[in-house]
């Protein structure tokens, strides 16, 4: 019997290898139906001039705009994120959502399936949310323990919209980490934007077909609102936690629940705004987001300014990429091994990293406080791009990616003055195909132990780099 019990695992574990891993790496061609790609908008789409922007580069600025958001809604609210993590500032969001349900408004809330985070206090939402005649939940590509090549497809989006007006989307999950004033030492130095349009403009109507579409499709679990009388009972006490615990941050005038913004004062005007997707689908998706960033990159007549927590350019992302020519500056920012909150994707970085510097890259490496998980880019001092994806073969290939690319020289400007804070921080390690040493520069002592480690893993990593 325990013979037998040990053959099954062993094959699990050669099915799940092969089908989570190997299958990856297959040299098929990817045919994607119609149906699997959400059409975006062009750059030069038909909001010309009626569209507004707000930088949020301050988290709990960034909180806070959220809250107002939902608690100005009539109509509906419309979140779309990859998790929902600890803290009170998460307790807050949820009970602002709890009591815009109860007032009327429906609220729908999509959650990546596996990385949703609803764990400790926060792991009886979803009873919570599905029992409310006002809420629903959904979950996007939940755990299938006979279909691991699921596992991969993630829900990466950050997207929240209210009566399809205003929207904020960018790099920033709901909880503490994000938006504490206080930062806990998990903390992350993101960024957002707001779009605002008093008319609702096309940008804003794509970016709500987007949730829909994914609300709707066959890879999102829909969740049951018939649960049993215990599982009911928890998800009701949780909704009244939640709701009273943001009623008292009111009632004590906490200010991330009060604060006031004017849309239409505080946000600038841009000339153009454009929303982009990766595909919907399973396995090796078509890089479109990938695609959409060269070609505007190509635009570029002097620079190309980009921040991001990862760098892993694999040989399948430079496949079919046109390289910028050699009089475009492009500095790139991205964390340092004293900063990164990821070991194995920084392992990845270290093994690309001489390459990256042959191309001629001003790269810096920051050095803390915390660590930069921003998704950003400036082209030519007018053109702005902040969203979801990450320079890797993950945000490539695998994960659901969003990107807002805005055409407007004030908000490059506000953009590209919230980087440069960010290499205040950071060390030159990489300059016109030369390498700086990290001494010369005053970098951070780095960890020995830590930087064996990673500098170990680094050597293996060519053989997963598209997986992690």
């Amino acid at each position: 019997m325990l013979q037998f019990l040990f053959f099954l695992i062993l094959l699990y574990v050669v099915y799940v290898f092969l089908t989570a891993f190997v299958l990856f790496y297959l040299p098929f061609q990817k045919t994607c139906k119609e149906h699997c790609i959400y059409k975006a908008s062009s750059i030069s789409g038909d909001d010309q001039g009626i569209n507004q922007v707000m930088l949020l580069d301050d988290g709990f600025e960034s909180g806070q705009v959220r809250v107002q958001m939902i608690r100005e809604a009539k109509k509906n609210i419309r979140l779309s994120y990859y998790s929902i993590q600890k803290g009170k500032t998460a307790e807050w969001v949820l009970g602002a959502l709890m009591e815009a349900a109860d007032r009327g408004v429906k609220v729908q809330l999509l959650l990546d399936g596996i990385c949703h985070s609803l764990r400790g206090p926060l792991k009886h939402l979803r009873y919570a949310v599905a029992n409310h005649p006002n809420m629903a939940i959904r979950f996007y590509e939940p755990f299938r323990l006979f279909k691991p090549w699921t596992w991969h497809n993630r829900l990466h989006d950050k997207l929240l919209l209210a009566d399809g007006r205003v929207a904020v989307m960018g790099g920033r999950n709901i909880g503490d980490k994000y938006f504490a004033d206080q930062p806990p030492k998990d903390f992350a130095y993101d960024r957002d934007v707001l779009l605002y349009n008093a008319k609702k403009g096309k940008v804003l109507d794509e970016m709500e077909q987007y949730f829909v579409y994914l609300w709707n499709h066959d890879f999102t679990k829909r969740t049951k609102d018939v649960f049993s009388k215990a599982k009911a009972k928890k998800g009701k006490k949780l909704r009244k936690q939640l709701l009273r615990s943001y009623q008292e941050a009111i009632r004590t005038k906490e200010p991330f629940v009060t604060s006031t913004y004017d849309w239409a004062k505080d946000a600038i005007r841009a000339k153009q705004i454009a929303f982009f997707t990766n595909p919907v689908e399973r396995l090796n998706k078509r890089p479109l987001v990938l695609k959409k960033l060269n070609d505007l990159a190509q635009r570029s007549k002097r620079s190309v300014l980009i921040q991001t927590p990862y760098v892993i350019p694999t040989r399948p992302m430079k496949d079919g990429l046109t390289p910028l020519p050699s009089d475009i500056q492009t500095t790139v920012v991205t964390n340092s091994l004293t900063a990164t909150p990821n070991p194995l994707a920084f392992a990845g970085y270290l093994s690309t990293k001489k390459e990256l510097m042959k191309t001629g890259v001003h790269l810096y490496e920051y050095q803390g406080p915390y660590s930069i998980h921003a998704k950003s880019m400036v082209i030519d001092d007018n053109l702005s791009i902040i969203g979801t994806y990450n320079l890797d073969a993950r945000s490539s290939f695998l994960n659901t990616e969003s990107i807002l690319v805005i055409d407007s020289a004030p908000f490059a400007l506000s953009l590209t003055e919230a980087i440069e804070r960010k290499i205040a921080y950071s060390v030159l390690v990489a300059k016109d195909r030369t390498e700086y040493k990290a001494s010369d520069y005053g970098q951070k002592k780095k960890p020995f132990m830590k930087r064996l480690l990673l500098t170990g893993l680094s050597t293996i990593t060519v053989l997963w780099r598209r997986l992690i």
